[in-house]
């Protein structure tokens, strides 16, 4: 004699199973919308290469020169130098190094450089600064001076730097404010041939 289940074991069985893929179909749907709230809010936090955007192509590729003496330092130790290190440098432009340098210790004056020195700006990163909002970090690269392929950056993040080198000051001023593009605003600095 044959032991063959009942028709409700049976209905049982699979009804079960029914409600085992219902509840991994759930959860799997819930795990997707989960894991793209996740990249949405992260997206906001990281720090994002705007230079192939048109905001900032008035800028990028374009040399400019030293209107007086300025600085190249190296910041060392600090928050700005932890942003520097995921931008690739830490080499930092200034005219007021002296005075930047009496109030921390861990930047090097690297070398003085004269009125006429030229650069040419190579990247510009929208970098999240928490609750603050947003600030720019803007890579340039030095013509004629050698940093050993180290990009430089131009004051760029009001959260660090005063003055700034560029207007509007901040990511979310240039989307709300009148401007519509990124440009160098500094009597440091003035439009000049790259050659």
């Amino acid at each position: 004699m044959s032991t063959l289940p009942n028709k409700r074991v049976l209905l049982g069985r699979f009804s079960g199973a029914n409600q085992t893929s219902r509840k991994c179909g759930l959860y799997e749907k819930s795990m997707k919308i989960s894991v793209l709230v996740l990249l949405a809010f992260l997206s906001g936090c990281a720090a994002v290469d705007v230079s192939k955007t048109d905001v900032v192509g008035g800028i990028v590729g374009k040399c400019y020169e030293f209107t007086e003496e300025g600085e190249l330092l190296k910041v060392s130790g600090s928050d700005k130098e932890r942003v520097m290190k995921f931008t690739w440098s830490y080499l930092f432009l200034s005219t007021e190094g002296q005075s930047l340098r009496r109030k921390n210790k861990d930047v090097e004056l690297v070398k003085t450089l004269e009125p006429g020195t030229k650069l040419e700006i190579t990247k510009v990163i929208k970098y999240p600064y928490g609750s603050a909002g947003q600030c720019w970090v803007v890579k340039a690269r030095l013509l004629d001076v050698d940093t050993k392929g180290k990009a430089v950056e131009i004051p760029s993040c009001w959260v660090w730097d005063k003055p700034i080198w560029v207007s509007p000051e901040s990511p979310s001023q240039l989307e709300q404010g009148p401007e519509h593009e990124l440009r160098v605003d500094t009597p440091v600095l003035t439009p000049s041939p790259c050659s």
